[in-house]
């Protein structure tokens, strides 16, 4: 029984830290994404 729960422990954990890598993913594009557009606004448009 304490074989299964130290299982499943270290599978939640693993679980935990993908998703933090996610989290910091999709933190980071949206900063990018942001920065990029701020950047275009800024700049004068050629027309």
């Amino acid at each position: 029984m304490l074989e299964l729960w130290n299982s499943w422990y270290d599978t939640l954990a693993s679980v935990e830290a993908l998703a933090m890598v996610i989290v910091i993913v999709l933190v980071a594009a949206g900063a990018m994404t942001l920065a990029d557009n701020r950047r275009q606004r800024t700049r004068p448009a050629k027309d």
